[in-house]
């Protein structure tokens, strides 16, 4: 091949061995959580690896993917067409600290998704998808976190640990996020803690539902 462009699209997907573990896992948790017909918008898709099994098995919800880097367009739009997800929108550039989303002509929201994205970028990123989540989602939609959490009341993994430290070390604006903080934030911006779901490997399924 003479360019990356010219290249079939199933060599333009990349992955990720965290998406190849988790994504069954928070499949069966979506399938129970969404509505049949739910607009679902992800933030910080990545390789788009999550957006296409997902719009694979649950192929009546409309799902739009985003990431704040341009870059991640081609792995995801490669994506869309090997599985030909027809239901899978073009991907959006949103930054979620941004106070204002690039939604497009999106009028209804059901639910926001966030896996593995707010313990890897600064905690504006978490505010900014609470905030998105109050102006955005219809009433009763979800906003759905995945990842490693710290609860108050609730003994830290020593992996957690080491990995939150890892994760600082990396940037200072990084680091594991305590779920008793983001509830309170939550509740000032009519989102209530809905369920906490126990996941492999120390994560958490964490669900707020729009008030």
């Amino acid at each position: 091949m003479s360019s990356k462009s010219a290249l079939p699209d199933n060599l333009l997907c990349k992955k990720t061995q965290a998406a190849e573990s988790n994504k069954n896992a928070i499949l069966e948790v979506l399938k129970k959580e969404l509505s049949i017909n739910a607009t679902v918008l992800e933030i910080g898709s990545g390789t788009g690896q999550h957006a296409a099994t997902f719009c694979t098995y649950l192929p009546t919800i409309d799902w739009i993917p985003s990431d704040c880097n341009r870059e991640s367009f081609e792995s995801i739009t490669s994506w869309k067409k090997v599985v030909s997800a027809e239901n899978m929108e073009p991907p959006r550039l949103i930054d979620a600290a941004s106070p204002n989303w690039n939604i497009g002509d999106v009028n209804r929201i059901s639910a926001i998704v966030a896996i593995n994205v707010i313990h890897i970028s600064s905690f504006d990123v978490t505010l900014g998808i609470l905030n998105g989540a109050n102006k955005y989602l219809d009433k009763g939609g979800i906003l759905y976190f995945y990842g490693p959490f710290f609860q108050k009341n609730v003994e830290a993994k020593e992996s957690n640990k080491v990995f939150d430290q890892y994760l600082r070390n990396q940037n200072g604006c990084w680091g594991i996020r305590t779920l008793d903080e983001i509830e309170v934030l939550a509740k000032d911006r009519s989102l209530r803690l809905y369920n906490i779901i126990q996941m492999p490997k120390n994560n958490l399924s964490v669900i707020f539902q729009k008030n």
